[in-house]
């Protein structure tokens, strides 16, 4: 059976699923958004495989370079201030030359940023590896703005279940990437070569098939989302005209309270997430666990972030953004001190990693629904970049802080420090009130106070 062919076949199921059986049939899904929910899926799959090898690596790598304990964050924090400083540009260009040649562009950079840092590890290079990170953080940061071409092409009433199933691909490449590591340590042994750098060189080969899927996306995700109605003429959102804001700029878009709670939600559990897998590996390491340790508590983190998102958009899609945004916060806040408490457990470390990744995951796929509900195919990407600016900068300070803190404070002062971050957007959620309502209630519910 040809690929194309099991695509055909499986996505109704998943789709289904993901919009709780009831609103739609199989046969509603048009075959090129079908194809195209496909490529965005593996494209995914192979940035995330990207992004948990740097994650399980990046500590150890510049601790390894520089015997620093105060620099474990400092990878991490590059990482996030490039995908702050590419957030906005990458989005601007989306909306106005389309999400196909954005996202190919994305990914080429982020195979040529492993390459880079390969040869920088191998030659025990701090300043070639760091900019190789870089180069790297640069194309992943264009590349995650896929959930908006994958918020374009579904209505809104299934949109949150549509992006909880792209984010699904990155299990796969969750799983894979502590896979590779392994691999590349007997590969390393087997050939004498750096066994640090040589999990990198795989990734140039998984950019490489992530370039080319994006590259097949027809037609454009962009002008699905303008011409909607054509492909779902019997949705719900394409009767009685357009969601409030969708026709509205940027600016205003991202001043409204259903906006900022969203992206307040985004960036704590972001900043929760990235100041914990910023020290985590080291801290596991220093309490005597193995790397095999250290990769299946990880393995369980990538678990959290992306085994459930289907299940996740489908509940959004139900109860509302609201309430998942709550849950998100409170397993985000409750992770941190876990962990820290925690550590010298292989188990409770491995529980706290899932929890804050699920905390992440219930923020992520509603949050990104949620602007991509407030948002056009004409300004989304861009909103999407706004709230990628502000949330990889709250992760860049999280993570260096993380640093710090483990230096200076001890495991413990990590851990509050999380838990406080992971509370916060508590509070602009409920300041948004009944504006975050179920995409399924009245146009007139949902407006209130969305302009």
């Amino acid at each position: 059976m040809s690929a194309a062919a099991a695509a055909n076949l499986v996505f109704p199921v998943v789709v289904m699923a993901s919009s709780g059986g009831s609103a739609f049939v199989a046969h509603e899904v048009p075959l090129a958004i079908r194809r195209n929910t496909w490529l965005l899926f593996a494209a995914q799959a192979m940035l995330s495989t990207g992004l948990s090898m740097a994650a399980q690596l990046g500590s150890l790598i510049i601790y390894s370079l520089t015997q620093s304990k105060s620099l474990a964050g400092l990878p991490t924090a590059l990482y996030y201030v490039s995908l702050a400083a590419v957030a906005y540009p990458a989005g601007r260009f989306m909306d106005r030359r389309g999400r196909r040649p954005g996202l190919t562009l994305g990914y080429l950079l982020a195979g040529v940023g492993a390459a880079v840092t390969a040869v920088g590890v191998t030659a025990h290079d701090s300043a070639a590896y760091l900019g190789g990170v870089i180069l790297f953080s640069l194309g992943a940061g264009a590349g995650m703005l896929a959930r908006a071409a994958a918020a374009d092409m579904y209505p809104v009433e299934r949109r949150a279940g549509a992006v909880g199933l792209v984010v699904a691909g990155g299990l796969i490449g969750g799983i894979a990437g502590p896979g590779l590591v392994a691999l590349g340590a007997q590969v390393a042994k087997a050939t004498g070569a750096e066994p640090l750098a040589v999990p990198y060189t795989f990734l140039i080969g998984a950019f490489a098939i992530a370039a080319f899927a994006v590259s097949r996306l027809r037609p454009d995700p962009r002008e699905i989302g303008r011409r909607l109605s054509e492909f779902f003429p019997e949705a719900a959102s394409n009767r009685g005209g357009e969601l409030p804001g969708r026709d509205a700029s940027v600016a205003e878009i991202v001043s409204s309270r259903p906006a900022q709670a969203a992206m307040i939600a985004l960036a704590c559990a972001q900043a929760t997430m990235a100041m914990l897998m910023a020290t985590s590996s080291l801290m596991m390491h220093l309490h005597g666990h193995s790397i095999n340790a250290i990769s299946l508590a990880l393995m369980a983190h990538v678990l959290g972030m992306f085994g459930l998102s289907a299940p996740v958009g489908r509940l959004a899609d139900r109860v509302g953004r609201r309430p998942v945004l709550i849950g998100g916060a409170l397993l985000s806040a409750s992770s941190g001190l876990i962990f820290t408490l925690g550590v010298d457990s292989t188990l409770i470390a491995s529980m706290a990693f899932f929890l804050v990744g699920l905390g992440w995951c219930l923020a992520f796929v509603s949050g990104a629904a949620l602007l991509g509900d407030l948002s056009g195919p004409s300004t989304r990407a861009r909103v999407m970049g706004v709230n990628d600016l502000l949330t990889n900068l709250s992760a860049m300070i999280a993570a260096l802080l993380g640093g710090v803190l483990l230096a200076r404070g001890g495991e413990i002062t990590v851990g509050i420090l999380a838990a406080t971050l992971g509370s916060v957007p508590l509070l602009a959620i409920l300041r948004a009130g009944r504006t975050l309502a179920p995409v399924a209630a009245p146009a007139t519910a949902v407006s209130e106070g969305g302009e």
